[in-house]
This record gives C-alpha cells, structure tokens and sequence, in this order.
C-alpha cells in the first residue's frame, strides 16, 4: 500500500527530546514500512524514518519561529504544504493527516481516501465550531475520552487507536526504584500540574524529580509558579531528557505522579513508565481510566488527597503486571490497528463536504 503520512511542521520526527505526536508518527512510519509498505512522510527536513522523507521546512519551526510567528505564519506554512501534497495524491492509496483541522477542507479534493487522526483536546472553540462542518470525513481518536466533547456532533469515527511506541528499551531496562523518589515526566504548563505533583511529593516525604521540557508559551507559568518551588535536593528539575535517557529515570522512581488536570486525550508517559515497570499514580482525567487498571498498573484518583493517599499502596503493585499491560501500546498493535483502518477506508465510498 502506497502511504503518505502528514506530520506537522514543529517538531522534527521523531523530536530530539519531548514531543508526544511525533514520537507516535515515527514510530507508525517505521513499522508500517517494516510490514512492507510504501510510506511517505512529509515534515520537517531534521526528521530520521524508514519512510521516504519529504521535506517541507529544513528544520522544525520551534526552533526558529518566535511565539507570534508560530500563531501568525506557521499555519500558512501548513496549508501550503497541504496544497501541495493532495495536488499529488494520486500518488498514494491513503493519505493520513496528523495535521487536523487544518486538513478537513482538502480531503474532498480528491477520490483518494484521507484519515486524520485528531491528537489533541476537542473541547476548544475551535473544534466546536469547525467539525460540524464536515460530517463525513473520516477521523481516529486516540482514546475514547476524547470524543466526548463532540458526542452530540454527528461525525465519521472510523475507530479508537491507542497511541503506540517502541517499548522494548522500557522493557528491557531492569528495575532500581528508589523508595524515597517519584517522578513527573513531559512538559511543565498549568494543565499539567507539575505544582500538583511537588504538593505530593512534599505531603508524603518524598524526593521528586522533574525531567520535563519547558515551552516559550509555557515560560512565564514556570518562572512565576514552579521555579520557586525547586530547591534541587528534594524537588529537583533536570530539563528535557532524551529516548536513551528515559527508561533509566522511570525504571529509577517508586512511580510516576501523572496530576495531570485536563481531559488528556492519552498521556504517553504513562505507558513508557509501565514499561519501565513503574506504576503510576493519575488523576481521573481524559483518558487516564482507559490507560491504567486502578490496583493493577496503579491508581486512578480523584483529588490530590487520594494520590497522597494512595502512596501507601503502592508495595500492591506487581511491576511486571505494570510491563505486561503496556502490550497493549506498543508500536506493533498500533500499527494493526492502523492498518485494519486503511483497510476499511478504502472500501467506502468518497465522503461529501457537508453543506455550509
């Protein structure tokens, strides 16, 4: 099957340190061409895959964009990109956007099929307002807690697919938990609550580490709200940390604070940390019960107070019952489910516009 996959122009693919999606696309890239498939990734020009790169931009545009010009121009940017993508999509037999909204008015343009898969939160303005206007394009979630902001918009789900990744190095990497040590992995933004996760750490007497990337759009909330709070003995911050890096520091934690306060559409480090054989404690949120087995692979909570609360369980968790359950999110049965996606797609008819 020839394969076009679209990944946004922020990030290289995969990123050189944090990014979930694009961790995510690379991996499906790689696994779709080892299943011998013809796979064309368009991104930016520093991305490594197995699949044939093309590319729009030589480097990613965090990296040279300021925060005004990632709202005013990047998105031109993106729509040039689609425009000249399905100016070639008789080349292809799938298009697979990862590039949402930006996408929808493009699928129409041609008889071959398009799948966009929504990565981020769908109860913004935005989404509210915009995907109603195009009932029949076919779209993936990443869990089902993602959908519900638009359950009462009539939309084509094609299927839920979990994200994926290569886990084997989380798999692999021995335990050495720290019984005095928790961790708080991904980005630091109010939404995340790394604030939520320090409080923890504190109330049970335990040391935190923070291995975590800050974004310019997040920059003034870190230096105002969590640098205070890092003393670098007990509440320590080590940045951004890369793939090499990463199954030491979860394999390396008693578990993973995840206080996340928003309806996270998926949350990747949960599965990278029950790879490393770490349990995580999470809020309920977003997809956090779809993610994690309360009492299994860790504790699904519903304020601060239980997650303090549920430290004291944690000798009930079985760390290779935490390995066995990421299984179910690596990149192999990703790819399948993917695959089982295409499948269906192109045995339907063309989608329609809808009627504005």
């Amino acid at each position: 099957m020839r394969i076009a996959q679209i990944a946004a122009l922020f990030e290289s693919v995969p990123p050189a340190l944090y990014g979930g999606t694009e961790r995510v696309i690379a991996a499906l890239c790689d696994e779709l061409v080892d299943a011998g498939h013809d796979v064309t990734l368009f991104g930016a020009g520093s991305s490594t895959t197995k699949a044939r790169l093309v590319p729009f931009v030589a480097e990613p545009l965090r990296l040279r964009m300021s925060r005004q010009e990632m709202i005013d121009v990047a998105p031109h940017l993106h729509l040039q990109m689609l425009a000249e993508i399905y100016a070639r999509a008789d080349e292809f037999d799938v298009i697979h956007s990862h590039v949402d909204l930006l996408t929808l008015p493009f699928v129409t343009s041609t008889h071959v099929p398009t799948l966009i898969t929504l990565h981020g939160r769908l109860d913004t303005d935005s989404s509210q307002q915009v995907f109603p206007l195009y009932p029949d394009v076919p779209l993936i979630s990443i869990s089902d807690a993602q959908r519900r902001p638009l359950a009462r918009t009539r939309l084509d789900w094609v299927a839920t697919v979990p994200n994926g990744l290569p886990l084997a190095p989380y798999l692999a990497q021995p335990r050495a938990a720290d019984p005095d040590s928790f961790a708080f992995v991904g980005r630091i933004s109010h939404e995340k609550r790394p604030d939520l996760a320090i409080e923890i750490a504190r109330r049970t007497g335990h040391r935190l580490r923070i291995a975590a990337k800050v974004d310019p759009f997040d920059l003034e909330y870190y230096e105002s709200q969590i640098e205070p709070l890092i003393d670098g003995t007990e509440i320590v911050f080590t940045g951004e940390i890369g793939e090499t890096e990463k199954p030491a520091f979860y394999a390396g934690a008693r578990a993973l604070l995840f206080p996340s306060d928003w309806p996270e559409p998926f949350g990747l480090v949960m599965i990278e940390s029950l790879a490393a054989g770490t349990p995580v404690i999470a809020l309920r949120r977003g997809s956090v019960p779809e993610v994690l087995e309360h009492g299994v692979t860790g504790f699904i909570c519903d304020d601060v107070d239980e997650m303090v609360a549920a430290v004291d369980r944690l000798s009930e968790i079985d760390p290779e019952a935490c390995r066995a359950a990421a299984h179910e999110f690596s990149a192999e049965t990703m790819c399948r489910r993917y695959l089982d996606a295409y499948a269906s797609l192109r045995q339907r008819r063309l989608p329609s516009l809808a009627t504005v």
